[in-house]
């Protein structure tokens, strides 16, 4: 094991730790297992098989699309397998899956790995896209609220709106200038160090040849339906499990559209939890799931880790299966993941 790697899970492993330590924090625990014992996890069940398998099965046909330029009518099966055994791997080691996954496709497929791998990253950057917007909107439908839980934030929240459709405006600049803006982009790099302007450089021509696929209007269009599918999808699965916690739900007062909005910020919120480097986002899910619920929807402390702590496992207990079975019935081998990891590193 390189010494790159070594401190990697050190790392991580220490992330886990810190945040599982904020998250259970003077949580009642004998509430908490109480709480744990008597859920009737039927909800959670439903809404997290929804984002597992419904939520994988939409991105397996987003990432057949975006490889439609390097080879038509990928099989399904194929894509569906991989994308979870990614799903499964980066859940034991942060961002294996993403190295992974184009290397097994493309021996299945015997199309370019390196070709499935700069999809991949294309698709990372349709997830952030549509990440920073439902968090802009988010923030300017919760602002009220957010402005009341923590008075001192306000300006803050408009701030970090403001940031966050700039940011989204300039990757549309991006995609429609590609030219112009890597002008404007070397103008400032002329200022750093050589060796690092040429690597930043390279970095962003490698981006901006990624978003090639994204100029064709029917393979564009496809693409959007189903980032906002997957959107949906994973909105769903934050919402149903609501149900066994009776929370934020239709019988407490709470209009289901409602209920969908209060989701869709939690949602968001846990999107910035997986930027966090702990395996299976562990810490870092449970943290925020108690910070928003019980800041945000007044949710008790006991019943928000409950949540977080039961759609966590399902969800870690449901990609490790599907991600198994895969790994079999494909008949990979382990040795491929270790030549995959190797080639990226070389």
């Amino acid at each position: 094991m390189s010494r790159g790697r070594k401190i990697n899970i050190i790392i991580s492993t220490l992330l886990l730790a810190l945040f599982l330590y904020l998250a259970f924090r003077n949580v009642n625990t004998n509430e908490l297992l109480n709480i744990l014992k008597t859920t009737n996890y039927l909800y959670v069940i439903i809404g997290i098989f929804v984002g597992v398998v419904a939520g994988s099965a939409i991105r397996a046909l987003r990432w057949g699309v975006l490889l439609e330029p390097v080879k038509k009518d990928i099989n399904f099966n194929n894509l569906f397998a991989t994308t979870v055994i990614g799903y499964m791997l980066n859940n034991l080691l942060p961002r294996s899956g993403e190295i992974v996954r184009p290397y097994l496709l493309g021996r299945h497929e015997n199309i370019s790995r390196a070709s499935a791998f700069a999809t991949v990253i294309v698709e990372r950057i349709i997830d952030t896209i549509m990440f920073l917007l439902m968090f802009g909107i988010a923030l300017i439908y919760f602002k009220e609220r957010i402005t009341n839980a923590i008075p001192q934030i306000g300006s803050a929240v408009l701030i970090l709106v403001a940031f966050i459709f700039l940011l989204l405006a300039w990757i549309l600049f991006m995609m429609a200038k590609p030219e112009l803006s890597l002008k404007i982009v070397k103008f400032f790099t002329k200022f750093l160090p050589d060796k690092l302007h040429k690597k930043v450089d390279s970095i962003f021509i490698s981006l901006l040849s990624g978003f090639d696929v994204l100029k064709k209007p029917a393979l564009f269009f496809r693409i959007a339906l189903y980032s906002v599918l997957l959107w949906s999808a994973y909105l769903m699965s934050t919402y149903i499990p609501f149900y066994s916690f009776d929370i934020l739900v239709v019988n407490e007062g709470t209009s289901l559209l409602r209920g969908l909005w209060d989701a869709n910020l939690l949602l968001v919120l846990i999107n910035v939890a997986m930027f966090i480097p702990a395996p299976a986002a562990t810490g870092p899910y449970h943290y925020i799931c108690k910070v928003t619920l019980v800041n945000m929807f007044s949710v008790s402390e006991s019943k928000a880790l409950g949540y977080g702590t039961a759609t966590h496992a399902v969800m870690f207990i449901m990609f490790l299966v599907l991600g198994l079975y895969f790994f079999i019935t494909s008949q990979y081998k382990f040795s491929e993941i270790k030549a995959s990891q190797e080639a990226v590193n070389s």
